[in-house]
């Protein structure tokens, strides 16, 4: 009898999973290079998971790559999510910054940047921020001082 129900338990696992990516979206944003290695976002279930962003200025580019926008952590935090802002636009209509329910930050330097992301971060999230979580970070692509990875509600 246990084994028929461990077996009832772990099929149904594997279903739902399978209906999972049945559900799976692929959210390509008009404009922004696509990438082998990563979608912009996907959709699942009515949940947007964004890729981990850095703060790039799409229209300076330096040997095929965006270039980190000037003015260090501040300025990459807000580029960073004007481009969030965009996936969230391109995964659904009427969809915001404010449906971020959920953001992880890795940071290049906390002991140097911590106190001003924070304060770009509440710029951007006035009121009623989404979760999140902040960790320390070596090695962020093309040496941004933090990356942004958001789950948002559809």
């Amino acid at each position: 009898m246990l084994f028929r129900s461990a077996l009832f338990y772990a099929s149904l696992a594997c279903l739902l999973a399978l209906a999972a990516t049945l559900d799976k979206k692929v959210v390509h944003v008009p404009g922004f290079p696509e990438s082998p290695l990563f979608s912009h976002a996907v959709i699942s279930g009515g949940t947007i998971y964004v890729a981990g962003t850095v703060g790039v200025n799409m229209t300076s580019v330096r040997d095929g790559r965006p270039t980190l926008c000037a003015g260090g952590i501040k300025a990459e935090t807000a580029c960073a999510f004007a481009m969030i802002g965009e996936v969230l636009k391109a995964a659904g209509p009427g969809t915001t910054l404010d449906n971020i329910l959920d953001c992880t930050v890795f940071v290049g330097d906390l002991a140097r940047d911590y106190a001003p992301l924070n304060e770009a971060y509440t710029k951007i999230f006035p009121k009623d921020p989404p979760a999140r979580a902040a960790f320390g970070a070596k090695g962020l692509a093309l040496n941004a001082a933090a990356e942004f990875k958001c789950v948002a509600a559809l």
